[in-house]
């Protein structure tokens, strides 16, 4: 069998099983694990494929974008414990930045400082903390967007160019290997305009997204201070993207 069809083998094989040893494949291949350590290593480069220590699983790319209210109640014990995180690390009379997304929002009754100043895009953030707390606020001019109700493009982006940003949370649909993913441009747009003034920046994602991609790459991993997550992380994936930057899933003490 030549690679390419091999390879092209391995793809379907993972496609069907989600996950495979390396010795599986060989066995149904009848080839060596050696060969197919190699062939896996050029699938993953590639980014067909994510390797894994001993074997590959499959990479799931999203197929479309979920709206809030289809994600509202996904993961939501995960969603909360970053909640808990983010507060560990702003400290008292910071300037912040929230983005969108589901995780920031259940994030959100886990902040509890006194004194914060808070700029967000999101309107399901603004309504909440304009209820729940007493703090300063900014919500973004800019167009809006039904499906994840959050305000972006040009106008919104610019509203950040004069302020001095302590902390910013940018929200992902996905983080594969260096690539920080969201569905749309426009999406990325304001976050990439929130990190440019920002001290310290920071990227959330609950571990069930990493290893997935959506289809834009709006920032790479390595270029955030922390990638915050929760205490459901393993070890494979734990190790694998403290190659891009410090991974943070326990509230710092």
């Amino acid at each position: 069998m030549l690679k390419k069809e091999r390879q092209e083998r391995i793809l379907e094989l993972v496609n069907e099983s989600e996950y495979l040893t390396n010795s599986e494949i060989a066995s149904i291949l009848d080839v060596s694990e050696m060969t197919i350590r190699r062939d896996i290593s050029e699938l993953d480069k590639e980014g067909k494929v994510n390797r894994l220590y001993g074997g590959v699983e499959k990479i799931n790319f999203l197929a479309k974008e979920l709206s809030t209210k289809e994600k509202i109640d996904v993961n939501v014990s995960q969603k909360k414990y970053i909640g808990s995180i983010i507060n560990s690390i702003i400290t008292e009379n910071s300037t912040v930045y929230l983005g969108a997304g589901t995780t920031i929002f259940h994030s959100l009754p886990y902040i509890k400082k006194r004194e914060l100043f808070i700029i967000t895009n999101s309107l399901i953030a603004f309504l909440y903390l304009k209820e729940k707390t007493n703090y300063r606020l900014m919500l973004t001019g800019g167009e809006f967007s039904p499906i994840t109700e959050e305000f972006v493009g040009s106008t919104a982006e610019k509203s950040l160019e004069n302020i001095n940003i302590n902390y910013s949370f940018a929200s992902t649909n996905g983080v594969f290997e260096n690539n920080v993913t969201t569905a749309q441009y426009l999406e990325g747009g304001i976050q990439l305009a929130a990190l440019r003034q920002s001290q310290k920046k920071y990227i959330v994602a609950d571990a069930s997204k990493l290893g997935r991609s959506d289809v834009y790459t709006f920032e790479n991993l390595s270029n955030f201070d922390g990638l915050i997550t929760d205490n459901t992380i393993d070890i494979t994936k734990f190790n694998k993207y403290s190659k891009f930057t410090q991974i943070i899933k326990e509230p710092i003490r």
